[in-house]
């Protein structure tokens, strides 16, 4: 059994799935307020109640665009800067590539918000009926020594991470509620209503709304964590962090990708089949100067 790397993280959404004009609008005010999100009128600046400040201050974190320094206040970091910034890559998040870069900061990593990890990476079934999916979250924290989050927190968490990926019906688009239009994520086509239940499931496919390059980017960042030069296909498509599962790649649609990865990085990124086994070698080099520029490939030309 796995243990805990690091204590499980809950709540601090307030319950608030993201909104599209949030990082935004934060982003531009941190740049004459660094101490934004400590001010006691936080939410006046933003234009909204208190709640949500704190929501638009753990979005901010949870998304990699906003980090805390050594005094406390909050500054955008270099991705913040590069996405949200008035010249930037997506300031608003319209595009499919945003919003998967976006998920993948939310649900690749554990520390950031442990309920979106554990649905995306380790959830046993596609299934995410809201009363099972937290019971099976808090057995697996108490099975692994972690402070289990109570019934009420959990919940929440659920609740939140439902309101961030599933699709409005019809009915509440034809209402005009605000939340049906404005969280980005929601687009992605992740999880969806399974028709006559009261349940959702994951969804999984070739996913032709994510760029070429932020899949390569992805695969580097997997390959680059585990501290290795090669990754078994199979590592790729199903381990934990990697982008078959935080993408819901399936196999198919994640080999196409990994068979562009070559020509993409110079080869600096190769899949081989050889001999029946699979799998993905980076040749070495400045991982962080690849990693940028497929970033920003990401975002040519759409």
């Amino acid at each position: 059994m796995t243990t805990l790397q690091s204590p499980p993280t809950f709540s601090g959404h307030e319950t608030f799935a993201l909104r599209g004009g949030w990082l935004k609008k934060a982003f531009d005010l941190l740049a004459d307020y660094p101490d934004l999100f400590v001010r006691d009128d936080a939410f006046v600046r933003l234009g909204v109640g208190k709640n949500m400040a704190a929501s638009i201050r753990f979005w901010g974190r949870v998304c990699g665009v906003f980090a805390r320094d050594a005094e406390g206040n909050h500054q955008p970091t270099e991705l913040g800067r590069a996405l949200l910034a008035d010249d930037g890559w997506d300031p608003y998040l319209v595009t499919p590539a945003a919003r998967w870069l976006l998920h993948w900061y939310v649900a690749a990593r554990p520390e950031a918000a442990f309920t979106w990890f554990y649905t995306f990476n380790l959830l046993r079934s596609g299934e995410c009926s809201p009363a099972p999916l937290a019971a099976e979250i808090q057995a697996y924290v108490r099975e692994r020594g972690g402070k289990v989050p109570s019934d009420a927190t959990i919940k929440r968490d659920v609740e939140c991470l439902l309101h961030t990926y599933a699709a409005p019906d019809a009915r509440r688009l034809a209402s005009g509620i605000e939340d049906a239009l404005s969280c980005p994520l929601s687009s992605l086509g992740l999880l969806r209503h399974s028709p006559g239940q009261r349940s959702y499931y994951l969804a999984s496919g070739s996913q032709p709304s994510v760029p070429d390059p932020l899949v390569a980017w992805a695969t580097l960042a997997f390959v680059r964590e585990r501290g290795q030069s090669t990754a078994a296909f199979n590592d790729l498509a199903y381990s934990p962090g990697s982008p078959g599962r935080v993408f819901r790649f399936d196999a198919d649609g994640l080999l196409s990708r990994m068979l562009s990865l070559s020509d993409l990085t110079s080869g600096q990124l190769v899949y081989n089949d050889q001999a029946g086994i699979r799998q993905v070698y980076w040749s070495g080099g400045d991982g962080d100067a690849l990693a940028a520029t497929l970033l920003r490939r990401s975002f040519e030309d759409i």
